[in-house]
C-alpha cells in the first residue's frame, strides 16, 4: 500500500493499558494507521495483550518511533514519558477516569488522528527530575516526570527529614514523608498533600512535606536550577523508608542515604490539541475555580 502524503510522523508506537477498552482502542488505532500506510510498533506488554510476541520493551519504544500514542490513563502515560527522548512526542488518549495528562479523549482519537499525524497538535515540553541515590544497593541515577517521594512505610512511625537547597540546609521536620514534584506533578500527589498548583511552564520545583508534625512547616517552591537534597536522619532505625518515582518505580532506601534531586536537562514532549488550555483543564478535571 502506498504511503499517504503530508504526514509528519511515519513510524508510530502504540502503548495500551491492560484493560478491555484501551486494548480495543489500540486495535482500532493500529488498523487506522496501517490503512494510511504507516509503520506501527507495539510495546511488549500491549503486544502480549493482543496475543502477539512482536513488541519491544516499553522503556525503549519511544526511541524506535517518531510518535507514541498511549491509550490509558495518566499512569500508563507516565510509564512511557519517564524514559522518552525529547525528540519523540507522546500523545495520551484517555480511556480512564481522570486523564489529566492526556491530550485527547477516547471518543475523538480516531476522528482527529490525521490532525495528529500531520503535526497540527501543539508540542508541550515538560520538565523532568533527575534523582541520584548516593549509596546503598540502589545507588545510581533515575528519572521522573511527576515526582519523587521519600516516605515511611505504612506500619512505620514518622521520621525526621532534612531538606537542603543548593547545598544549604533549609528545613528539618518530622513527618510521614516529603514530595519533590515538577510543575507537571504539582497536580498529582503534591496537590493531595496540600501543595500548590504550578503552571506547567514554570521553571520551578515544589517541595511538600507529607503530614508534618508541626503547624509551621509549609511547602516550598524553588528555582529549577537549584539542587534539592533529602536525608532521613533517624538514629537506630534503618528500615521502613521507601523512594518512589511517579508512583510506579520504587525501592527501599536506608536512613542516612543522601538523595539529590534536580531538574533534568532532558524534557519530555507531550502533544496537546491546538485549543487546549491549562486552566480549562483544571476546571474540567479538578473542579478548580468552581
Amino acid at each position: 500500500m502506498a504511503r499517504a502524503r503530508g504526514y509528519r510522523f511515519r513510524r508510530i508506537g502504540l502503548v495500551a493499558k491492560p484493560v478491555l477498552r484501551a486494548r480495543r482502542l489500540a486495535e482500532s488505532l493500529e488498523r487506522a494507521l496501517k490503512r494510511r500506510g504507516l509503520d506501527v510498533l507495539l510495546d511488549s506488554q500491549t503486544a502480549a495483550e493482543l496475543g502477539r510476541a512482536d513488541g519491544v520493551l516499553r522503556a525503549r519504544i519511544a526511541r524506535k518511533v517518531d510518535l507514541v500514542l498511549v491509550a490509558g490513563g495518566d499512569g500508563t502515560l507516565l510509564s512511557v514519558a519517564r524514559t522518552a527522548p525529547p525528540g519523540t512526542p507522546v500523545l495520551g488518549i484517555n480511556t480512564g477516569v481522570l486523564g489529566f495528562l492526556a491530550g485527547l479523549g477516547r471518543d475523538e482519537a480516531l476522528s482527529r488522528l490525521d490532525e495528529v499525524l500531520r503535526g497540527e497538535f501543539r508540542e508541550d515540553r515538560r520538565r523532568r527530575l533527575d534523582v541520584r541515590i548516593g549509596r546503598g544497593p540502589h545507588r545510581g541515577r533515575y528519572r521522573a516526570l511527576n515526582d519523587a517521594v521519600l516516605n515511611k512505610e505504612a506500619i512505620a512511625r514518622i521520621s525526621t527529614f532534612s531538606v537542603s537547597i543548593g547545598g544549604r540546609d533549609v528545613a528539618r521536620f518530622r513527618a510521614d514523608g516529603v514530595i519533590v514534584a515538577t510543575p507537571t506533578g504539582s497536580t498529582a500527589y503534591n496537590l493531595s498533600a496540600g501543595g500548590p498548583i504550578l503552571h506547567p511552564e514554570l521553571p520551578a520545583i515544589v517541595v511538600t512535606p507529607i503530614c508534618p508534625h508541626t503547624l509551621t512547616q509549609r511547602p516550598l517552591v524553588v528555582r529549577s536550577s537549584d539542587s534539592i537534597g533529602l536525608l532521613v536522619i533517624d538514629r537506630g532505625r534503618h528500615e521502613g523508608l521507601h523512594l518512589t518515582l511517579d508512583g510506579q518505580e520504587g525501592f527501599p532506601v536506608p536512613a542516612g542515604t543522601p538523595i539529590e534531586i534536580r531538574s533534568s536537562p532532558s524534557w519530555v514532549t507531550l502533544l496537546r490539541a491546538p485549543e487546549s488550555d491549562h486552566f480549562r483543564k483544571l476546571s474540567e478535571k479538578l473542579n478548580w475555580g468552581i
